[in-house]
This record gives C-alpha cells, sequence and structure tokens, in this order.
C-alpha cells in the first residue's frame, strides 16, 4: 500500500520526527507499504536519506496552467526511471496522512486551511482515504475558514484532535460526526538514536528556545523572553548546574546565540539536525525548560521533567495529559519560572515527579496505539 504524507519538513525538529513515526508504524505493518512525501519537501538528498518516495507531482499555486503540463509529463516518466530514482505517481497514492502539527488555525489564516481543502477534495475524487493523525485544531474565528475545515472534516475518514480543547474548537460548528477523536502526540512511541558525542550531554539541563514566543506572543512576551531564559540559566549555573541550549529547529539558531552571548558564563550550545538524535538527548537530560512543543512531549515521553512555556493552548493540554501542569509557566508571567526550577533541582521532588510522568507516558502510549489501530482498521491494511 502507498501513503503519503502531508505537513511534515525537515525544518521542524517535530516535525520531521512525526515522518519517522509515520514510517515506524507503516513499515510495521508491512515492510512493503510505501511512504511517499511531496517534492517540495525538502530535497532529493534529504527524503532519500530517510528512505521515502519522492512524490511526481506538483500543484503551482500562481501559474495555473504549469500545474497540469508538470503533471501530464510526469506521468508519462517510464517505469524503470520511476522505479530507479524511487518516484511514485499521484494515481499510485492509496492513503494520505496528516501530520501537519498545528495547521487548521486562525493563527496560521484561512488560506492554509482552503488550500489542503483543495488537495484533499481532489484526492478524495480519486479515492484515496484521508486521515488527519492526532494534532492541534483552532481556534477558527472567521466564516471562511469555519467553511474551508468543516469540508475538510466532512471528506476526512478519520480526524484526531491531540487534546481536548482541539476537539471543541472542531464540533463548535461542526454537526457530530463519528469520524472524530482524541488522541495523544504520536511521537511518543519513536526511539530515539544515541549521537556520537551522547555521553557529553548526559545528566545536564536542557534549555530549548523557540523564536515563535517573540513573534506569535504579545510584544510584552516578546520582549522579556530572551532575558527570562538568560536568568534560567543563569540561576541554574549558579545552583552549581551544567546547563546547555539545544536548538530545535533552524528558525532557532540566531536566538540560540543570542542567548549565549547575553549570558555571563560560557555555555553550549548544540545544534543538531537528526530529529531521533535530538530525542535520545532529551531523554536523558537531568530536566528540560522549553518552548518548543516536540522537545517537551520527547523529554515528558521519556519521563524527563520539563518547565514549559507557550503561545498556543496545546502546551498547557500537553502537560495536563502528563498530569504537570504545575510546571507550565503563565507567558504573560515568565518570571516566575525561578520557584519552579527549585522542584526540579530538589532531589526528592524531581523523583516524585518522575514516578509520576513514566506513569501518564505508560497510557499515553497506550492510546496513541490505539489510535494506529484505528487507521489501520479503516484503511484494511
Amino acid at each position: 500500500m502507498n501513503f503519503l504524507v502531508e505537513g511534515v519538513n525537515f525544518t521542524n525538529k517535530g516535525a520531521e520526527l512525526m515522518l519517522h513515526a509515520v514510517k515506524q508504524q507503516i513499515h510495521g505493518w508491512d515492510d512493503e507499504n510505501t511512504i511517499s512525501l511531496h517534492l517540495r519537501i525538502g530535497n532529493f538528498k534529504q527524503r532519500t536519506d530517510v528512505e521515502v518516495s519522492h512524490l511526481l507531482w506538483l500543484r503551482f499555486g500562481k501559474i495555473p496552467f504549469a500545474t497540469p503540463s508538470f503533471n501530464i509529463i510526469a506521468n508519462l516518466t517510464p517505469k524503470n526511471i520511476r522505479e530507479r530514482y524511487n518516484f511514485i505517481l499521484e494515481s499510485e497514492i492509496d492513503v494520505v496522512l496528516d501530520a501537519s502539527g498545528f495547521c487548521f488555525s486562525d493563527q496560521w489564516g484561512a488560506r492554509a486551511t482552503e488550500e489542503k481543502l483543495k488537495l484533499y477534495s481532489r484526492w478524495k475524487k480519486q479515492g484515496k482515504k484521508i486521515i488527519l493523525l492526532p494534532q492541534a485544531f483552532g481556534p477558527f474565528s472567521s466564516d471562511k475558514i469555519q467553511q474551508a475545515f468543516r469540508k475538510v472534516v466532512e471528506i476526512s475518514d478519520l480526524v484526531f484532535a491531540r487534546d481536548r480543547i482541539s476537539f471543541e474548537h472542531i464540533n463548535k460548528f461542526n454537526n457530530p460526526k463519528n469520524n472524530i477523536r482524541i488522541a495523544p502526540d504520536f511521537t511518543n512511541l519513536v526511539e530515539g538514536v544515541e549521537p556520537p558525542y551522547f555521553n557529553t550531554l548526559l545528566g545536564r539541563p536542557c534549555i530549548i528556545p523557540n523564536q515563535r514566543m517573540i513573534d506569535k506572543t504579545s510584544l510584552n512576551v516578546g520582549d522579556n523572553y530572551l532575558s527570562s531564559l538568560a536568568s534560567i540559566a543563569e540561576y541554574l549555573i549558579e545552583k552549581g548546574l551544567d546547563p546547555f541550549i539545544l536548538i530545535h529547529e533552524k528558525d532557532d539558531c540566531i536566538l540560540g546565540k543570542e542567548l549565549q552571548n547575553s549570558i555571563a558564563k560560557n555555555i553550549t550550545v548544540v545544534e543538531e539536525d537528526n530529529s531521533l538524535f535530538l530525542k535520545s538527548i532529551l531523554g536523558k537530560c537531568s530536566f528540560v525548560v522549553s518552548s518548543r512543543f516536540h522537545g517537551l512531549v520527547s523529554a515528558l515521553s521519556q519521563g524527563v521533567p520539563c518547565i514549559g512555556t507557550g503561545w498556543s493552548h496545546k502546551y498547557e493540554m500537553l502537560f495536563q495529559d502528563y498530569n504537570c501542569l504545575e510546571l507550565l509557566i503563565d507567558s504573560n508571567n515568565i518570571n516566575n519560572v525561578l520557584e519552579k526550577l527549585d522542584l526540579l533541582i530538589c532531589e526528592a521532588t524531581r523523583t516524585k515527579i518522575i514516578h509520576d510522568l513514566e506513569i501518564s507516558g505508560s497510557n499515553l502510549k497506550a492510546l496513541s496505539k490505539v489510535m494506529w489501530s484505528e487507521v489501520q482498521q479503516i484503511i484494511n491494511v
């Protein structure tokens, strides 16, 4: 069976980790299953390195005549050439899995949802299964985005909201549907891979910055964000700990360097491009301070305590899932983080938090397995 994965990329390491999660599951069902990505996702080498096929189909939004022209030529590509370079045709795709993470929302505008609707309507007419894997949804305040997303839900075979608030956002303007479910983030099942320098980071606190905390939050939050992270790092150093800064997405590189330069003492910045390495690193930290959603998931799902702050409801719901809401910082009051750090520095409270995380993590992994079972059932793999 041929699967197309939508919504992933190689820039955001959480998005890349979702691709690995899909691969792990699909190939676990049958080694002969193929997974494909659009030609616009990464480059040929990146797609080849993660062992996925290349969808020989493109859509040119601003040049309407270019779309059919390219795709007619693509369909004429000889089979031996396609097999040699691991290309797959649009007509060969059986199932579309949307692993966007967070795409359908006011915060990304109606256009993103409308573009998805055009694609999925086309593929639904071709008889393909459309499944929206666990992700955050909403809010949807305008009629334009509501109408577009309502149609996305109608043509989808399964829609998994990643949390209760997302589920409520969907149902506010949709008639009750039996294709809507709730399931946790599914990267919790992915096993990390140890990088060569793994031992140099063992047992150290980790700080993960996020550029979105500056451009997706209020002016007050954005202006104070960098100085708050610097205060966290300096406080940990004063306590005799050896924190490091971990870059979880390329967009955060400049912010990470600015953070490094704003701290009086030298602090390591780790820039890692392999999402499986990142997951392994986070699984062995003493604790993590993160504003990156999948940085938090990767740590929490491995029983590593986290202090988090974020710019959408998905962060609050994640900490609720892991029963540690007390460790989520209000982005408008990020300065109260130091007292929360003491909870993780103190061995007694840290040990209890780890115990609770392991119980929650086990339950959430079981729910992810149920989700995949439902997907398997609907597509008859």
